[in-house]
């Protein structure tokens, strides 16, 4: 595994997995995957926050693009046998024409967030040779233990620590807006699947199932025991309202979909944040 921990924590991982910390862009990371020579690769990392992208653009370009284009080059120098792209699915299709959103669905992002893996995406269909098959997974929002309560995306883990230690979770606009909940356990099922396919193929992985912020806040609320009202602000640009994943190709090419529910999902979630010694920054 290959890590430069800006966001996640070493301490994460089983006592087996070893890690490189390492960035993906320039030469070092291609260096090291020459050295190793991998079977397959599969891309996680990248610049998550749509917000950051917004404000930020030319540093979520950097990381969604330019390194991604990096860990392209290589699978390509490393001798590399498939390559899993982790894409958003989540802000790819923009202000949807209808809901679910299958594959077929155009995308138009409206976030830099969303144009960057997006644009990755398509310079690995252009460029990696037919003998590394490309898996790319379109994910709805990820939630689940282990998620940075602390940064800002994951919204899940961000309500459950403030709910926890009594503070005032955002809610950003009037909460109407709907998300494609997924629990990262199933996440990880369809990579390993997509792993186990001989194939390229593209396909959405999500629950299939929209919930509306508000609906999270008061689930999330009476699981936490949390009393105060939720506090609203300005909606946030480059955040589509409504969106929620067809995930029936998943299930074709897969025999890939949800099984943890948003209720388990989010009780494992919050159980999990409750043990982690976490506090508010």
């Amino acid at each position: 595994m290959v890590d430069d921990l800006s966001s996640g924590h070493a301490e994460n991982l089983p006592a087996n997995v070893d890690m490189l910390e390492l960035g993906i862009g320039g030469y070092s990371f291609r260096r090291e995957a020459a050295r190793f020579k991998p079977d397959a690769i599969v891309h996680c990392a990248a610049q998550a926050s749509v917000s950051v992208s917004m404000r930020s653009p030319v540093i979520d370009a950097e990381t969604n693009i330019v390194s991604g284009l990096s860990v392209l080059t290589a699978a390509v120098e490393s001798g590399c046998k498939q390559f899993v792209y982790i894409n958003t699915g989540g802000a790819l299709y923009g202000r949807p024409d209808y809901l679910p959103c299958d594959e077929d669905h155009p995308i138009r992002p409206i976030s830099a967030y969303g144009l960057s893996k997006w644009t990755l995406e398509a310079y690995l269909n252009m460029l990696l040779p037919d003998s590394i098959p490309l898996k790319t997974l379109r994910l709805a929002n990820v939630y689940g233990p282990r998620q940075d309560p602390n940064g800002e995306a994951g919204v899940v883990s961000i309500f459950g620590l403030r709910m926890i230690h009594g503070g005032e979770p955002a809610i950003f606009g009037d909460g109407e807006q709907t998300r494609d909940f997924v629990y990262v356990q199933d996440v990880a099922r369809a990579v390993v699947k997509a792993l186990s396919s001989d194939k390229p193929l593209t396909v959405n992985i999500g629950s299939g199932r929209g919930l509306s912020v508000n609906d999270l806040f008061k689930t999330m609320a009476k699981q936490t025991g949390y009393k105060k009202k939720a506090k609203h602000g300005p909606e946030r640009a480059g955040d589509v309202k409504h969106i929620v994943l067809d995930c029936t190709l998943a299930q074709k090419l897969l025999g890939w979909e949800a099984e943890v529910s948003i209720e388990d999902g989010l009780k494992r979630t919050i159980e999990w944040l409750r043990a982690s010694g976490l506090t508010l920054d």
